[in-house]
């Protein structure tokens, strides 16, 4: 175990400089702060707006703990993706002063929140908070969380990666012996796994046309596809249409209902013995072999995802917190931030099964303890910049925008209707983006 802690340490990014200097080294992220009084933010109330993860739920779980040390009265709301993305824009557009933090995925969103004034950059917080290591987390964590004016707009409270989930026992009971390792053995095991009778089911991959385009771009880019080349929009290129009828392969060894499925309705496919694998992120392995969660926890194993023409495609990216730019409680704020994503708040989420963006944190061995064996070899693997492809989106300001507007093509593709035209609009509107921010 100490090997594989030492190559995690090493495959995440050990090696690598920090994006942002000027941070202090000390480790106490306790939430006392420089002013004479011991609680100097006494009184003030924060609205902290989240969504349903570990991260969150481990945060929320120690918030007394954080009011007691600071005095600080925490309004945190859980809402589910979709909810959280439309409430803060309709906050921040209001002008966000009934929001002080929240969490979002700069990957998609840090663009257009940047472009529209909605985060508060947080380089002076950092700067001056002598308690705050901003060179403990992962390079592309922060990268993602730094804008194209290079200031830092999120802090990382997560990091994941695509793996392949999948139920020894039913590979047992079907005579699968070797853990699928190209597309084409994968489909040839979920068509084996698939009896419709019994209501089981080879996979569960997204369905839903938003959804479905962060797990269709892991098997695209494994075929050698992406959305640019060169600055050249490639989603029509053959590459990209050979993934696409590899993703309809494993859609028809999905359980029905599958065209309007995300993250959390595979998840349940998998946790309750529906499907016997999934593709997605590696930081939602505890609803799978959580007990209370899952009806298959003994039989889950973890692996690479497999191959396509080209490679084994990884895509790394994660959540973060942000200040709003509205917010009339900033130093307060940064209380928060700097106590949520803080060392000792980031080694227990760890062992409540979050994916760490801290160095420090795959140094514990507490939290490396915490993970199946084969679940750290996965991740180790597709860690590996010879695999890792980094965010799940392309590089464009309204991410979110491109990743819809794909996203309606892929939804006709996965009702089996034709698509060539919509993909085709999809490649000129990003590519229209693409050059209008590039300057092409």
């Amino acid at each position: 175990m100490k090997r594989k802690m030492l190559s995690l340490i090493l495959v995440l990014g050990m090696l690598a400089g920090s994006v942002l200097g000027g941070c202090g080294n000390g480790s106490d992220d306790s939430g006392k702060t420089d002013s004479d009084s011991e609680k100097p933010y006494e009184g003030t109330t924060l609205t902290v707006l989240g969504f349903s993860a570990v991260a969150c739920s481990a945060m929320e779980e120690k918030l007394p703990e954080f009011t007691e040390k600071t005095g600080i009265e925490v309004e945190f709301e859980q809402l589910s993706n979709d909810e959280l993305q439309k409430k803060i824009a309709v906050s921040m557009a209001a002008g966000g002063s009934d929001v002080d933090v929240f969490y979002y995925r700069p990957w998609q969103d840090l663009g257009a929140y940047q472009a529209n004034n909605w985060v508060e950059p947080l380089n002076d917080y950092c700067d001056k908070d002598e308690e705050y290591e901003v060179d403990d987390f992962l390079d592309i964590p922060i990268e993602q969380g730094t804008g194209d004016d290079g200031k830092l707009y999120a802090v990382p409270v997560f990091d994941e990666h695509y793996v392949l989930f999948y139920n020894k026992e039913y590979f047992k009971d079907a005579g699968i012996e070797k853990v699928p390792e190209t597309y084409e053995e994968l489909i040839k095991a979920a068509k084996k796994l698939t009896d419709p009778d019994k209501n089981r089911y080879g996979i569960s991959m997204r369905g839903d046309g938003f959804a479905s385009v962060l797990s269709w771009i892991t098997v695209a880019r494994a075929y050698g596809a992406d959305y640019f080349k060169d600055g050249v929009c490639n989603l029509t290129s053959p590459e990209a249409i050979k993934a696409i009828d590899i993703y309809k392969e494993l859609l028809k060894c999905s359980p029905p209902g599958y065209l309007s499925k995300g993250w959390s309705e595979t998840s349940d496919d998998f946790a309750q013995g529906i499907a016997a694998m999934r593709i997605d992120c590696d930081t939602q392995y505890t609803y799978a072999t959580d007990p209370e969660s899952s009806l298959v926890s003994d039989s889950v194993g973890f692996a690479v995802i497999p191959k396509g023409d080209v490679k084994a495609s990884g895509n790394e990216s994660g959540w973060s917190l942000g200040m709003s730019a509205g917010s009339e409680n900033k130093e307060a704020a940064w209380e928060f931030i700097r106590w949520a994503s803080g060392k000792e708040m980031d080694v227990y989420a760890a062992t409540q099964g979050n994916f760490s963006a801290r160095r420090s944190t795959w140094e514990n061995e507490d939290v490396l303890a915490t993970y199946p064996e084969d679940l750290i070899e996965a991740v180790l693997a597709v860690s590996d910049p010879s695999i890792s492809d980094g965010s799940t989106l392309p590089n464009l300001q309204y991410a979110s925008e491109a990743r819809t507007i794909v996203g309606e093509a892929l939804s006709l593709a996965w009702q089996d209707k034709d698509y060539e035209e919509a993909m085709q609009k999809a490649a000129d509107e990003l590519q229209k983006m693409y050059d209008e921010q590039y300057g092409k």
